[in-house]
């Protein structure tokens, strides 16, 4: 294998082509830059202008290709020097391949974010949907794998709603640290030609210029290494997800079933090929299986950031691969999540039998009586405690504990206190259990209600910050042709 063939492999060709058309929109922005500030001359500029239009046409028609010798960046310059001679010459002045290359990765980054963040809300608007329409669907809560208490299913879905939240504030943080233009950094010292930086992050849409060459480009690689740790946040939530619901779709859970478009019985890929009975969850496993994925690729950007030293390393190169499996990867997962969500069939009656069937409704039943009675929570706690362990030896529910028991055991344990067998009933009903937890975050409904509409304000306001980006850039992206208009 050649040198240059290694440099400029075939996988960095194909990662480099998504990035043609950020290049052309920032070459054509210096360019009018070094026109305004008359480094070149109007005429000059013209030429390269008319020029860098026609390979955007070229790109945009599946005509445009990577020269391996050169790389992207020197295969434009190329170009235009072909097409116009020595006056193409003029249009890489007081700039380098190093800020050229940066400037040209933070606008694809940028707008690959929004598109993410486009992803999650519709990811969200389902999970916000299924909260509200679940409010009252009693289902068991696990702790350690085992019952635990009661909530409801429309609380399960809003705390995943949240956590995606979280992910949303993550991705504004990172898309705003790095909203910085490097463009006139040159090779990592700056320039000695006069020229209008803050003109250049202008018309790039950027909201500052990335103000000291030297830490500009020597961070190469810190927004993807961001950006990577909001994906790998994204990927934990959505593993999460995945694996509730493969708990759920089981057979012995049936609270959840997969619908025809996500799991097909017998002549799909996700039905057997030898047992007729079985409907695989093949996308919940595979959904399960990015993360790890997308948590490695972090990792292998970190290591490859170690210790570089000041200013400029071809080891950067690398980040390319790994920020576009990221994406990837979380892109093709979100969507699938999305269609999971918009199809899957709740089995309410189930879920409402496990509760009742698995003892997940003593501590409430110790909450009350030491409420109402007056009594010890520790003290009921145990007496609790000992009544489960002898309806599990008897292979009874809790809910068939009556007044006498209770009453009795608590005696033998010094603890006098009086409850009818109609009063322990309503004790023991899940819905009205959940329905007393009205604190800050409660499962009763009122509270779910005020969250609930909390939440749709929450994702109206990221849903208008992600439009206030799009037309920030794409009123750039008009700027910059009416400022070539001019000059044409």
């Amino acid at each position: 294998m050649k040198t240059n063939e290694f440099i400029v492999s075939k996988t960095q060709q194909t990662l480099d082509m998504k990035l043609v058309p950020y290049d052309l929109w920032a070459t054509k922005v210096h360019v009018l830059m070094l026109t305004k500030q008359k480094i070149i001359e109007k005429s000059k500029s013209k030429k390269i202008l008319v020029v860098l239009d026609e390979i955007e046409r070229e790109f945009k028609h599946g005509k445009f290709t990577i020269d391996p010798d050169k790389g992207l960046h020197l295969t434009i310059e190329a170009k235009v020097i072909e097409m116009i001679g020595k006056d193409g010459y003029y249009m890489h002045t007081a700039r380098s391949r190093n800020d050229q290359v940066m400037t040209c990765e933070l606008l694809y980054l940028k707008e690959k974010l929004l598109e993410i963040t486009k992803q999650l809300l519709e990811l969200q608007d389902k999970l916000f949907q299924k909260a509200t329409e679940n409010i009252l669907i009693i289902m068991p809560g696990y702790t350690h794998m085992q019952p635990a208490r009661p909530t409801t299913l429309g609380q399960w879905f809003l705390s995943y709603y949240d956590m995606f939240v979280k992910c949303l504030e993550t991705i504004q943080y990172v898309f705003n640290k790095y909203d910085l233009c490097p463009l006139g950094a040159t090779e990592s010292y700056g320039t000695s030609w006069n020229i209008d930086r803050a003109y250049t992050a202008d018309l790039l849409a950027f909201s500052k210029v990335w103000e000291i060459p030297q830490e500009a480009i020597s961070s190469r690689g810190l927004p993807q290494l961001a950006t990577l740790g909001v994906l790998k946040d994204i990927g934990i939530v959505i593993s999460k997800i995945a694996s509730d619901l493969l708990l759920f779709t089981t057979f012995e859970y049936g609270y959840i079933s997969l619908s025809a478009e996500t799991a097909i019985q017998m002549g799909s890929v996700t039905g057997s090929s030898i047992m007729p009975q079985k409907k695989n969850p093949d996308v919940l496993e595979l959904l399960r299986s990015v993360t790890p994925q997308v948590i490695g690729y972090e990792s292998i950007v970190a290591n490859l950031l170690s210790s570089l030293p000041m200013g400029y390393n071809r080891d950067t190169r690398e980040i390319k691969e790994y920020i576009e499996l990221g994406f990837s990867k979380i892109k093709d997962a979100l969507e699938s999540l999305i269609n999971v969500f918009g199809t899957i069939q709740v089995n309410k009656e189930k879920m409402l039998q496990s509760v009742t069937a698995n003892y997940s409704l003593s501590t409430d039943l110790a909450d009350y009586l030491s409420q109402e009675k007056g009594l010890p929570y520790r003290k009921i706690y145990k007496l609790v405690g000992s009544l489960v362990k002898e309806k599990i030896a008897k292979k009874e529910s809790l809910i068939h504990l009556s007044a006498e028991e209770l009453t009795n055991a608590g005696r033998k344990m010094d603890l006098q206190f009086q409850v009818s067998d109609k009063e322990l009933k309503g004790v023991l009903k899940p819905l009205k259990v959940v329905m007393k937890r009205k604190h800050i975050g409660g499962a009763s409904s009122e509270v779910m209600k005020e969250m609930i509409a909390q939440r749709k304000n929450l994702s109206y306001s990221y849903s208008e910050w992600k439009a206030r980006e799009w037309a920030r850039i794409n009123s750039a992206k008009e700027k910059t042709k009416k400022a070539i208009n001019n000059i044409k």
